[in-house]
């Protein structure tokens, strides 16, 4: 019977692990820290406590592991990207830039005033 239910078990995390995409990345990441510093560790010949790089590397693999063990318990998934910020951001530069260019061109700031008493005169 406790077979059956570690069977069980196993299966549902496998399938959870499978489907969360943000545990795989890291527990990739994970996976990766650790071997660079395996190889780091082997190919020198100092030892691997006092190497500060081993042991970044092994901090970052460990942070990497439980983030992928916190998000595998609580269902978390890749956080979403904030496309509107960087379109908030690049339309302030915009208009900055078109701001800039009014104040040191005449002509521009000319055209531009005349564009706007269109616009309001149309509406």
């Amino acid at each position: 019977m406790a077979l059956g239910n570690a069977a069980a078990l196993s299966a549902s995390m496998a399938e959870r692990v499978l489907e969360n995409e943000y545990a795989q990345d890291n527990l990739r990441e994970g996976v990766e820290h650790l071997s660079a510093a395996y190889r780091r560790a082997s190919k020198r010949r100092v030892r691997a406590v006092e190497d500060q790089k081993v042991r970044e590397q092994l901090r970052q693999a460990a942070a990497s592991m439980s983030e992928a063990a916190s998000a595998l318990s609580t269902g978390r998934h890749k956080p979403k990207r904030h496309r509107s910020r960087w379109l908030l951001a690049a339309a302030s530069i915009g208009a900055l830039g078109v701001a800039a260019a009014a104040a040191t061109n005449d002509e521009l700031m000319n055209e531009l005033k005349s564009w706007f008493e269109d616009a309001g005169d149309g509406a």
